[in-house]
């Protein structure tokens, strides 16, 4: 992600555009491709693009849209929605994890995991994301900040490996 996209998120979140609004817009780019490169391209007049804008998105994030556009930067769209939503998660203590598991936990591990995640760092909510990953074997792995924490069977295998060859 770059500096330029984490400047537009925060700059976004910010404006005070309703959550709903920039979602809305992060829906519309992703399901109309053509959208995006209408937006993206330098053959369309900005004052088009423009057009395009008003009649499509909600009023809330009309402005800020065609500045992006006016900018050239509109190609960032999906990371600035990426570093609004990172930014927003920031400012309300939500930590965002990425579980990495071979078989998805039941209603009372991810329970039991996102209780741990809250206390280890000290925020006041946690979405987890749970991503199906068969090589490593059994456990699970969780990434977080800057952060990953690895109980599977293929990070404990690992791990002995190193052991033994280290000795």
């Amino acid at each position: 992600m770059t500096q330029t996209s984490i400047n537009y998120g925060i700059v976004l979140y910010e404006l005070s555009v309703p959550g709903e609004a920039v979602e809305a817009s992060r829906r519309i780019l992703e399901e109309v491709k053509e959208l995006s490169k209408v937006l993206e391209s330098p053959v369309v007049p900005f004052e088009e693009k423009e057009k395009v804008i008003s009649r499509i998105f909600p009023e809330e994030m009309k402005n800020f849209l065609c500045v992006v556009c006016k900018y050239a930067h509109a190609a960032l769209l999906p990371e600035i929605f990426q570093a609004y939503q990172d930014y927003y998660n920031e400012q309300h203590k939500i930590l965002t994890a990425d579980l990495y598991c071979v078989v998805p936990p039941s209603q009372k591990q991810l329970e039991g995991i996102r209780k741990f995640l809250l206390k280890r760092f000290q925020t006041q909510d946690a979405k987890i994301r749970i991503i199906k990953d068969e090589s490593l074997v059994g456990g699970f792995l969780i990434r977080t900040r800057d952060q990953e924490l690895d109980y599977s069977l293929k990070g404990r295998i690992n791990a002995l490996q190193q052991k033994l060859i280290w000795r």
